[in-house]
């Protein structure tokens, strides 16, 4: 089964990573957002020729919106990446004999800029591959 992405899915997954969303009627954050489902609705399209979104994979593509949306408010100068919370819950986590230590002090994502852009390429999925839900057009 199929979907479309909604717009209330995207919104809420912005407020979620702290960032706000204008409530104003002529803001330009619903034509972006829109326009952002558009772009990832196609991309998604031209890749596996469904009309919609394979269910399985429709967090994904909300995902590739907010990171469309992100991506286009900061190269319009709209958002302010340093305001954007990014610290880790732990950064080295033991239980036993095993230890875990994130890569915290990396020197590309050591700016909140940095680290703004590691997020914004995890957000849009690159990598993910649509291969299992193309269909053939005869």
């Amino acid at each position: 089964m199929s979907v479309k992405i909604k717009v209330i899915d995207v919104k809420n997954r912005i407020e979620a990573l702290g960032v706000t969303l204008s409530s104003a009627p002529a803001s330009s954050d619903d034509y972006l957002i829109g326009f952002a489902i558009d772009k990832v609705m196609n991309y998604i399209n031209n890749q596996t020729n469904l009309s919609s979104i394979p269910r399985e994979s429709y967090n994904h593509a909300v995902d590739m919106v907010v990171g469309e949306y992100l991506a286009t408010k900061k190269a319009m100068g709209q958002l302010d990446v340093e305001t954007i919370d990014f610290t880790m819950v732990a950064k080295k986590v033991q239980d036993g004999d095993t230890n875990v230590e994130f890569a915290v002090n990396s020197d590309a994502t050591n700016t909140p800029e940095g680290q703004f852009n590691a997020f914004l390429a995890y957000l849009r999925h690159g990598e993910l591959n649509w291969s299992k839900y193309r269909v053939l057009i005869w």
